[in-house]
């Protein structure tokens, strides 16, 4: 049955409803492929049918013990739609699937249930899912399946799904702005970090033409990293509605770097390299982690095997920060 299913996984569709209770979940209908003909029931007739999967599920509350825990929840469900007659047909299966175990329509259990903002990662029929609710509509959703061997997005066909992160969802405000503005609302579903426990209302005090600057200053919630920062020095390195992605110019000032990296600035201040002179956002660009190789600046000083790996680099030369002390060695 896993096989079959893997194959049929190929084309995914998601539809779903919100429930009355805002709890939070994973809720839709799946299509994965277009309609076609198929005789189903073997009585030689040939209906328009489509091929769907049904999915509801929860994440634990709570912890085992605690008062108000609630186990983690979820299933699959797999059946067929007849178009002709205008059906939903269920363990439609039996006769051609030799299984055993459940029936063909399931329930089929989703384990390791993560929902945060707007994806929900699980496990099914042994692989691992990840999904993205892009908003109304099914045009901007994800869906990404691992088997283990390799990762596969899913052309989608029609339809909707919808994940509820219910500390998001709380927020009344944060609903009737989504009616106008669902593109900065995605964006903060998805990267917001700490700021999807607020409402929109909670930044942004009225709405433009009344109001000429409706937003909070960032530093009416937040501490600068240093005394010298100002509220302009926030927007170098982090936004709003995107607040877990730090990304930034190749000329933010290094200065803003070491309030945080105050090691590593130490280090490199220390050092008597030409690396002493060089803005942090030239050897680490455009989002905050990233670095570049050795050979990105000093292309093949030495033979080609010995240049392939920064590590090889650092046996000799130790760190960029600290290139004195490999020279001492």
């Amino acid at each position: 049955m896993k096989i079959l299913l893997a194959a049929l996984f190929c084309q995914l569709v998601f539809c779903s409803h919100l429930t009355a209770a805002q709890q939070t979940e994973i809720t839709g209908a799946v299509a994965y492929t277009e309609t076609m003909q198929f005789d189903y029931r073997k009585d030689g007739i040939r209906n328009r049918v489509q091929f769907w999967l049904e999915f509801k599920g929860s994440p634990a509350v709570g912890k085992a013990g605690d008062a108000g825990y609630r186990p983690e929840s979820g299933a699959i469900y797999y059946y067929l739609v007849d178009m002709d007659n205008k059906k939903t047909v269920d363990n439609w299966l039996m006769g051609f699937s030799m299984m055993e175990g459940p029936p063909p329509s399931g329930p089929y259990p989703m384990t390791g249930i993560e929902i945060r903002a707007n994806q929900a990662t699980f496990t099914a029929f042994g692989m691992k899912w990840t999904v993205i609710d892009g908003g109304e509509g099914y045009a901007k959703d994800t869906v990404k399946i691992d088997d283990g061997f390799r990762k596969r997005e899913m052309k989608l066909y029609g339809g909707d799904f919808k994940i509820v992160d219910a500390e998001i969802e709380a927020h009344a405000a944060y609903q009737d702005c989504v009616k106008c503005h669902e593109e900065p609302t995605m964006a903060m579903r998805a990267k917001g970090g700490k700021h999807n426990t607020v409402g929109c209302g909670d930044c942004h005090d009225g709405h433009p033409p009344e109001v000429k600057e409706p937003y909070s200053e960032c530093m009416d919630c937040h501490e600068p990293h240093s005394d010298e920062m100002t509220e302009d020095a926030c927007s170098q390195c982090h936004r709003a509605h995107t607040a877990s992605e730090v990304t930034y110019a190749y000329n933010v000032p290094s200065r803003y770097c070491h309030a945080c990296h105050r090691d590593a600035a130490n280090d490199l201040s220390a050092s008597r390299s030409k690396h002493s002179d060089i803005a942090c956002a030239l050897c680490h660009q455009e989002q905050h982690g990233a670095s570049s190789t050795c050979q990105y600046c000093h292309g093949g000083t030495h033979p080609q095997h010995v240049m392939k790996k920064t590590d090889i680099c650092a046996a000799c030369h130790h760190t960029a920060h600290d290139l004195e002390s490999g020279r001492t060695k």
